[in-house]
């Protein structure tokens, strides 16, 4: 992945390997930028793996633990593959977004207590008609705080795939794995020859890109660096060279 190793990402080129490189049509649909796509590469393949690991189908209930970048197009591929989507967040405009994009149910953690979310998320299965235990929860969210919410949410049979991920210490009773039989599996990021998959369902239109990105010009990034660090930017930044930011972000609005 440019950017974790020596060659960097913050350049007007960089040398990848070939086997990283997905083929993308000369033609994009309407409302999509080769720039926009490059949120392909991490953040929307590393929940699409998640979710691929998961086996998830038409059959389960999806619950998403953040509903941001990573979480909120981990909300939309869990829709496009037929699931019963959940979204749990403490921001409400995320929440309003993933209802928009795919979740059938938003639950607010930070003004619901862990029992009630719970039992909210339970209610909801049974009456989706999916299978009421054996929960597919993903964490998305990278926090203390929705990393307890998650390994809380699991059920008999239940499974957790951890994708968000946060530095600091989370304190979990990881006897409830044994207790219910339950699993937990973390991804970083995805095997590029998942690309083409999860790219096919943005070519078609089953996950949008264009209310969960930025696109700034590379030459504003020492500001947005600033503004990341501050929590003043709510998308996922694209950087694009010579002034194609606001071209791109031109193409976002359309």
């Amino acid at each position: 992945m440019p950017g974790n190793d020596g060659d960097g990402g913050f350049a007007t080129h960089v040398l990848v390997p070939s086997r990283g490189l997905c083929p993308v049509p000369e033609k994009l649909p309407s409302g999509l930028s080769l720039a926009m796509l490059s949120v392909v590469a991490d953040a929307v393949t590393t929940p699409y793996e998640a979710i691929r690991r998961a086996r998830l189908g038409p059959e389960d209930v999806a619950v998403f633990v953040g509903a941001g970048g990573v979480g909120g197009f981990g909300v939309q591929i869990a829709a496009a593959l037929g699931a019963a989507v959940v979204a749990i967040d403490i921001d409400r405009d995320r929440l309003d977004l993933a209802a928009q994009h795919g979740a059938s149910l938003v639950l607010d953690a930070g003004s619901t207590d862990p029992k009630a979310l719970k039992a909210a998320v339970r209610s909801f299965a049974k009456e989706s008609g999916r299978r009421g235990i054996g929960l597919k929860i993903f964490e998305t969210s990278g926090t203390p705080a929705g990393q307890a919410t998650a390994f809380g949410l699991l059920d008999h049979g239940g499974y957790l795939g951890v994708v968000g991920f946060t530095s600091k210490p989370v304190e979990l009773r990881l006897s409830n794995l044994m207790a219910f039989d339950a699993t937990a599996q973390g991804n970083w990021g995805c095997p590029p020859d998942q690309y083409p998959a999860a790219l096919a369902l943005v070519l078609e239109g089953k996950i949008a890109l264009g209310p969960y990105v930025e696109p700034h010009a590379l030459e504003e990034a020492p500001a947005i660096f600033e503004a990341v660090a501050k929590h003043a930017i709510r998308r996922r930044v694209i950087l694009t060279p010579h002034n194609d930011g606001r071209a791109a972000n031109e193409e976002a609005r359309r």
